[in-house]
């Protein structure tokens, strides 16, 4: 399945048709098979021929053994250049759409150290099963509020998800949009330095805390490691598999993550700690007025964000400029993004 635009390209495709005829013409001077006993698939031998002379293939009762030897070497490297080539290109098409990464937090509560059941229409949560949250993460950002507290701002579209029950045995699933984290820098490095779930040399971290996958690697799929695919797939996308359900559902709805909605800041900050708080005031909530203002898994819901958010980010172009990327970000993943995640999905 293709899915990315370069993929589509003449250049790409032709790259793509040299790599096939190279693999033949390898298969060719490595066996003593003639072209009519190798798997052309929907390539002719009279094409073979033609790209065997075009690029001054000698046929094999023409060459030595060691000729033959360099010939497949060289033919290797070739085709290693080539893929290099056409990762370059998607890695550039993935850049160029601000795919930067997919970040996974399993527990909220266990983030920052303290669990909050919260209250949901008014009704105390009994038992908070999962207090997910993931979001295609645009930038970390360091910034001082006014007192000089150090602070790590997590930003991207993404949601806070909720399974909890207010009466036993039966669950309920809920999910906010939010699109900044706001954390104390040792709550960062809490987060940062936890336990692995796998030693890798791969540019992604994962841990028991926070797992933030490139979309450089997720576009890998096929090329990864079967080990470590495994090791994504039974780590992150199993058992977060409802939450990533809720959160596709949500970034295809076309009025999700509306810049005109403001920012939507998770805090760990010790003032707002464990708080929603929203820089424009909430959507009025069809029935009961109580999901405004409480949730499962947070203290409190609270429209008194863009006091602290001026204190942190204090240039309101910066602020505005953040919230269009975030529409953006939501526009190339529903385009390509998605299509990415769709081989390690369960």
């Amino acid at each position: 399945m293709k899915k990315l635009d370069i993929e589509e390209t003449d250049e790409y495709l032709e790259a793509q048709n040299t790599i096939k005829f190279m693999e033949l013409v390898k298969q060719y001077y490595e066996t003593n098979s003639n072209f009519d006993e190798l798997d052309l698939g929907n390539i002719s031998i009279r094409e073979v021929f033609k790209f065997m002379s075009e690029h001054g293939f000698p046929k094999r009762g023409f060459i030595s053994d060691q000729e033959k030897k360099e010939i497949i070497i060289k033919i290797q490297d070739e085709i290693k250049n080539i893929n290099k080539d056409l990762k370059k290109a998607r890695i550039q098409e993935i850049e160029d759409r601000q795919l930067n990464s997919l970040l996974i937090i399993p527990s909220w509560s266990k983030v920052i150290g303290y669990e909050t059941k919260g209250f949901y229409l008014n009704k105390p949560v009994l038992e908070l099963k999962k207090d997910s949250i993931i979001m295609l993460s645009y930038d970390i950002l360091t910034v001082e509020d006014k007192l000089g507290t150090e602070l790590a701002l997590l930003t991207g579209p993404g949601i806070f998800f909720t399974e909890f029950s207010l009466t036993k045995g039966s669950y309920i699933i809920n999910s906010r949009e939010i699109n900044m984290i706001m954390l104390p820098m040792d709550k960062l490095e809490k987060l940062l330095e936890a336990p692995p779930i796998f030693k890798s040399d791969i540019d992604a971290t994962m841990n028991e805390l926070i797992s933030i996958i490139p979309f450089m690697l997720i576009e890998e799929a096929y090329s990864v490691q079967a080990i470590l695919r495994g090791v994504i797939s039974r780590n992150i996308f199993h058992p977060n598999k409802s939450a990533f359900d809720t959160y596709l559902q949500i970034l295809e709805d076309p009025n999700s993550f509306n810049p005109n909605e403001g920012y939507k800041i998770l805090s760990a900050h010790e003032l707002y700690f464990n708080r929603l708080l929203l820089t424009q005031p909430p959507k009025k909530a069809a029935g009961d007025e109580s999901f405004n203002i409480a949730s499962a898994g947070i203290a409190a819901i609270l429209p008194t964000g863009q006091a602290l958010l001026d204190e942190v980010m204090p240039d309101a172009k910066t602020q505005s400029e953040i919230l269009l990327k975030f529409r953006d970000i939501k526009r190339e993943f529903n385009k390509v993004g998605k299509k990415l995640l769709h081989n390690w999905m369960p």
